[in-house]
């Protein structure tokens, strides 16, 4: 799978000082944001990002840019078993509001899911082509080949999938965001379903179904089955 850098475009002075601590705790922005920065799209088109990805490259660095994100005047708003969603402490949100929203990618490695690695591994786990993009210094974004092409034209092109019904609401997402997806890409979750085991396939609607009648107050789902369904949504 091919990348190439491109120019940054826009948006690193409102994340210059995460890119900084990205450099102090070997950890790098790839995602949604570093999208925006180098999308081709004029500022009237290109669709803002409101949070921020962070991928620490160790546990020690995830721990040590929790710390420092804390001093900064940051806290935990939500924590699970892959990411730590910051949000500032109130007598800081003045402050650091016209910042986006940082969100700590925990160091994974489970099944075909990687968030460590060089940069091209860790961008290589993303699904589609328009949010494979990592900042890698002030003036530049390492992208996909096909970037620049399928974010100029707001196309969905699905290169990984961990799971297809994750990746089929992750579609939904960046549908109503003005994305567009071409049925031979849609077939390909299709088809990755039905390739699927049956077991998983089973056991994924069981805990679905599970998961509709918990939320109309029945037959409520235990943490174990959330943590279950959660697990299988990421991982192969």
């Amino acid at each position: 799978m091919g990348y190439k850098i491109v120019p940054l475009r826009r948006g690193f002075t409102q994340v210059k000082t995460f890119f900084d601590l990205c450099n102090e705790w070997d950890s790098v922005i790839c995602g949604g944001y570093a999208r925006y920065c180098a999308s081709p799209l004029s500022p009237q088109s290109v669709i803002p990002a409101s949070d921020v990805d962070l991928f620490p490259n160790s546990v020690g660095s995830a721990v040590g840019l929790t710390k420092a994100l804390r001093r900064l005047g940051y806290t935990i708003k939500f924590e699970n078993e892959v990411s730590i969603t910051m949000h500032p402490r109130k007598k800081k949100l003045e402050e650091l509001k016209w910042m986006p929203i940082p969100q700590i990618i925990k160091p994974v490695v489970a099944g075909r899911v990687m968030t460590v690695g060089t940069t091209e591994e860790i961008l290589n786990n993303f699904d589609f082509t328009v949010v494979r993009a990592a900042i890698i210094s002030p003036t530049e974004v390492l992208v996909d080949e096909d970037f620049e092409n399928d974010e100029s034209k707001k196309l969905l092109r699905i290169k990984n999938i961990h799971c297809p019904i994750s990746s089929t609401l992750r579609c939904c997402k960046y549908s109503r965001k003005g994305y567009f997806l071409k049925p031979v890409e849609a077939l390909k979750l299709f088809t990755d379903w039905m390739n699927r085991e049956e077991g998983y396939r089973q056991r994924i609607i069981e805990l679905f179904q599970k998961s509709a009648f918990s939320k109309e107050g029945e037959n409520e789902m235990t943490r174990q089955e959330i943590d279950e369904l959660e697990a299988l949504l990421r991982v192969d």
